[in-house]
């Protein structure tokens, strides 16, 4: 979550920052089961944030 939050932060659209997290998870050996990301999913709002 704190690396969906800093692209968020830099940016970059709330899809797809979750889309390359997800990614980097796969890729990765500790987390790349479904078991560590697919219960996070975009409800809502797809595009960017505006932080103050």
């Amino acid at each position: 979550m704190v690396a969906y939050y800093g692209r968020l932060q830099k940016g970059e659209g709330r899809s797809e920052a979750l889309r390359q997290i997800q990614l980097g998870m796969l890729k990765g050996e500790k987390q790349k089961h479904p078991f560590y990301w697919a219960s996070f999913i975009l409800s809502g709002d797809a595009t960017s944030m505006q932080f103050d």
